[in-house]
């Protein structure tokens, strides 16, 4: 009974703590780093550090030993210049999230945060972990952005944790930190399955895929020439008007467009649940690259008929978020 209640004052205190930083830093895309948003304190090392020069100016007082006094005083300016300059570190930073973890399983999941100083020199030093992950993760600096790569393990979306931003620098005496809630969700595609028919209504071999929607254009009238729009099949742009100086144009052609394939959770016979899903990933990923257009049936959620790297995102995304079965 003691245990029990000992649990729940545990985690009345931690709903508190939670409750407290939400107001002191609230979830944002972006923040700005001030004395309300940091915290510091000595690291381990820091604390022998001060214990350490505390013993000094004891015995240099008792044995009246002047130079044991003066090398405990400079020891003590040394720790107090730290503890400025290791605040002063992240004071004025403004982080903004460029891009939430999102992948497919089976590769670390990157976090990517662009970092400015508003003042002072840039930051130094600057680490980022998410505390109780239960999987490996690892930050790094790519071209003045922060990176933090995570390991995860199961298909779905998940409410992104806060992230612990912290700095040692100088000398590793001090910690200052912040805890920042990015306010995106960690998204994880299944892993693509290969080796499998395409789980279409209209079962079509991978070469007809390939070459059905040129095929079926050849068949039509050429009709003529039409501004290019982003997502638009690259293999229809008129080369030569473009090489004549005319911009970017599309052929357009008379007639019935190519039909699409309806791509189903319920067409892989003899797969799981998962097994199917992981299927339907390959498969979107190479319609997408081929810029055939497809629609996606999940678990009675219907995408509908598109293409282009867009239209691949909200697919992958369906098939993340689709329910998880036992």
């Amino acid at each position: 009974m003691i245990k029990a209640g000992l649990s729940r004052l545990k985690q009345w205190q931690g709903l508190r703590f939670q409750a407290w930083l939400a107001r002191r830093i609230p979830a944002a895309k972006s923040l700005q780093l001030s004395r309300k948003q940091l915290f510091i304190l000595p690291t381990g090392f820091g604390w022998w550090f001060l214990l350490t020069l505390l013993v000094m100016l004891i015995m240099g007082s008792n044995y009246q030993n002047n130079l044991v006094l003066a090398l405990a005083l400079w020891m003590l300016v040394l720790w107090l210049m730290c503890l400025v300059l290791c605040h002063q570190n992240l004071s004025g930073l403004e982080l903004n999230l460029v891009h939430g973890p999102e992948g497919q399983l089976g590769q670390p999941l990157r976090l990517l945060l662009s970092m400015k100083k508003s003042r002072g020199k840039p930051v130094q030093a600057l680490r980022a972990k998410i505390k109780q992950w239960p999987l490996q993760q690892a930050s790094q600096f790519l071209d003045g952005q922060l990176a933090l790569d995570l390991e995860v393990k199961q298909r779905g979306y998940q409410r992104l944790p806060r992230v612990t931003l912290y700095s040692v620098f100088p000398f590793g005496l001090f910690r200052c930190w912040t805890v920042a809630d990015f306010c995106c969700d960690l998204i994880v595609y299944p892993q693509p399955l290969a080796g499998h028919a395409c789980p279409a209504k209209a079962q079509t071999e991978q070469h007809d895929i390939e070459h059905s929607h040129s095929d079926s254009l050849q068949q039509h009238e050429f009709s003529g020439l039409k501004a290019y729009r982003s997502g638009e099949r690259k293999s229809l742009l008129a080369w030569k008007q473009f090489a004549a100086g005319r911009g970017l144009q599309i052929k357009t052609f008379t007639g019935n467009p190519a039909q699409g394939l309806h791509l189903s959770d319920s067409l892989s016979a003899g797969l799981d649940y998962e097994q199917r899903l992981a299927v339907l990933a390959f498969w979107v990923r190479q319609l997408a690259k081929q810029q055939h257009s497809f629609s996606l049936r999940v678990n009675g959620e219907q995408l509908p008929m598109g293409q282009g790297e867009r239209h691949q995102q909200q697919a992958l995304r369906m098939l993340a978020g689709a329910p998880k079965r036992l």
